[in-house]
């Protein structure tokens, strides 16, 4: 279903017709009104999107000190660029600009240090596990449920 708002409406009033699971209008992090904007007021696609970010992205922060301990910095600079797009999209405008101070200094050859994008992704996350619906855990926790002793 889509809810579209109107360019007049406020933020209370559109968050009251947005289904049960929805970010609330003032979150740490986000700006949910240009996320909504970007994707024509619709709320349902927006949370589809968030669900689909928390799936897809939450374990960025690993793959990234991965590649950079392998060596890649260039492709984890992909990553960062990738997930900053996202971030955007969604309107995690927080996490979107970590990722791209990260992206930045890894091209320009900058010492890092991954902890506040490591962090800001956890908490996006998790926000979005509460205010979303459930998020399937991290693979690592998918893996040993799959192995019951």
């Amino acid at each position: 279903m889509a809810i579209r708002r109107s360019r007049t409406s406020s933020s209370a009033s559109a968050f009251a017709a947005t289904p049960p699971y929805a970010l609330p209008p003032s979150q740490a992090g986000f700006d949910i009104d240009a996320a909504l904007n970007r994707l024509g007021g619709n709320a349902a696609l927006l949370i589809e999107l968030l669900r689909t970010f928390a799936i897809e992205h939450s374990e960025c922060a690993a793959d990234v000190d991965t590649l950079l301990r392998e060596g890649r910095p260039a492709t984890a600079a992909a990553a960062l660029h990738r997930i900053k797009s996202a971030a955007r999209i969604i309107g995690a405008q927080s996490l979107a600009a970590a990722a791209e101070s990260l992206e930045r200094d890894i091209r320009h050859g900058q010492p890092v240090d991954t902890t506040a994008f490591a962090s800001g992704l956890s908490d996006v996350v998790e926000i979005i596990g509460k205010h979303a619906g459930s998020v399937p855990p991290a693979r690592d926790a998918d893996r040993s449920d799959a192995n019951p002793s």
